[in-house]
């Protein structure tokens, strides 16, 4: 084989490399949606006795713009959820499905704690949702808490001052 050859092959080889991961970027996006909508649907079903109290629940369509270190950049349609009740309210905020450390991020904006929730995946690669305390300045960063209905209830509770 020559090295022209040889060359051709290992460039070959990257396009193809570089080709699998726009795709399978491509394919985390197009789901990202979808995984989002459906813990809205749960924690939906944990605050139904509170929206039968008063409390309201819609959805907001917004845009989100990701942009990866690759160069690579995303442009879609996401759903924020607006929780409102006693005078105040709640967003959550789906800012980004590429992160460090998770597969994905939704901020959760109140007058209380900075807090948000990040998508992992166990060891497993079953997904899994946990709520996440923004530390203070200089302040070590509090453990991760199961995103579970006593706790989602807590952040309700707390963020809307009942």
């Amino acid at each position: 084989m020559s090295k022209a050859d040889e060359l051709a092959a290992k460039l070959k080889q990257k396009q193809q490399t570089r080709a699998d991961a726009e795709a399978c970027a491509d394919m985390a996006i197009e789901h990202w949606p979808t995984q989002v909508y459906d813990m809205y649907h749960r924690l939906e079903a944990w605050l139904e006795p509170l929206t039968k109290a008063g409390l309201n629940i819609r959805r907001v369509p917004t845009r989100v713009f990701e942009s990866l270190p690759s160069g690579e950049t995303f442009n879609y349609a996401i759903d924020k959820l607006l929780i409102e009740g006693n005078h105040t309210s709640i967003t959550l905020d789906p800012i980004a499905r590429f992160i460090i450390g998770g597969t994905g991020r939704v901020d959760i904006l109140s007058n209380g704690k900075e807090l948000y929730l990040l998508r992992t995946e166990t060891d497993h690669g079953e997904a899994q949702w946990q709520i996440q305390t923004i530390p203070r300045s200089g302040q070590p960063r509090p453990d991760p808490v199961e995103l579970n209905e006593d706790n989602f209830l807590g952040v309700i509770q707390e963020g809307l001052e009942l």
